[in-house]
């Protein structure tokens, strides 16, 4: 398939854009001075965000250190806590330590898919953009919901989708979510668990897969979200809640909805900040990695905690993604 280029919607700000305007130089308090950078202002990062043993960005994001909810393995202890997802995500995230993280991860702890379960904050901070254009200037993403299987409460929903994606010409892409819960139950927590997708071809899910290195101690099995997926799963809490009043989506919701200050600050990260990389030959600056976006983030959440960050009170169809520095 051809690589069409970005829809407008999604365009960025090119390196030589950026170079325009003022530019300061930083190695440190980074994300204050991101959040804090002036229209006509761009940061130069000079110090290195992946940590030294990662060879490349590709294999920080596989293999990086998780951020990690609370660990659930039994209906028992489900039944005694009385778990939900984004308390789990709280404590995690109000927990965090000044420190490179690529992910945050939960388990499955019943049916045939046990791989773990990976969730980027970039994929989530994406997957709001996505839900934005969808809403307010694409056809909508379009989902149906089979619920009559008497397995739905024990096993979940399985609901098609089809969602646009960012780039020119391309279809919808169609695909299954599979394990969702939709009826208040002992078991929604245990299908939350399992959420996962099934037929979904993007370029990035078709790559995500991994090997561990030989010291881990983990499986190599890891079903690694991405923000086609997430956004989704946001399209299914809108409908489940606002038209069938139904909030077991939103409540078992495995995924981090990024608030306006997040998406304001995940802005700057495209249109006002470079990497100063020695391994360059030319200029040694260039644009943000995802893995050092994802870095950043965390660092805003380390910063600011889970409620400011990561737990939406807003419409994400209200959300403002205009960009600086566009030509």
């Amino acid at each position: 398939m051809a690589d069409y280029p970005k829809k407008q919607f999604f365009q960025e700000p090119t390196k030589s854009r950026i170079l325009r305007v003022n530019d300061v130089s930083a190695d440190d308090n980074l994300v204050d001075r991101i959040e804090h950078l002036e229209e006509g202002e761009a940061l130069i990062i000079e110090t290195k965000l992946i940590p030294q043993k990662f060879s490349n960005s590709r294999k920080f994001l596989k293999h990086g250190p998780e951020v990690k909810p609370t660990r659930v393995y039994t209906l028992e202890e489900v039944a005694r806590n009385k778990f939900v997802p984004v308390q789990l995500r709280e404590e995690a995230f109000n927990s965090i330590e000044k420190h490179a993280y690529c992910s945050y991860s939960f388990m499955p702890f019943t049916g045939k898919d046990q791989r773990k379960r990976k969730v980027s904050l970039v994929e989530c901070v994406e997957a709001a953009r996505i839900f934005a254009y969808a809403h307010n200037l694409g056809t909508g993403i379009e989902f149906k919901s089979y619920e009559e299987s008497l397995k739905v409460e024990s096993e979940g929903a399985t609901i098609p989708v089809k969602i646009p994606s960012r780039r020119r010409k391309y279809s919808k892409y169609e695909f299954n979510l599979i394990s969702v819960p939709v009826i208040d139950s002992k078991n929604k927590f245990m299908v939350s668990q399992g959420i996962g997708s099934s037929g979904h071809n993007c370029k990035r899910s078709q790559y995500s897969f991994r090997y561990v290195y030989e010291e881990d101690k983990e499986s190599s099995r890891v079903f690694d979200f991405c923000a086609h997926e997430i956004a989704a799963y946001f399209e299914i809490i809108n409908h489940y809640w606002k038209i069938l009043k139904n909030i077991i989506p939103l409540e078992m919701s495995q995924f981090a909805i990024p608030t306006q200050r997040t998406i304001d600050y995940y802005k700057r990260l495209y249109d006002s900040v470079l990497m100063m990389d020695q391994d360059l030959t030319q200029d040694k600056l260039r644009k943000l990695n995802k893995a050092e976006k994802e870095i950043l983030l965390w660092g805003f959440v380390h910063k600011y905690k889970h409620n400011e960050t990561f737990f939406a009170t807003d419409k994400l169809e209200n959300y403002n993604w205009q960009l600086r520095n566009m030509d």
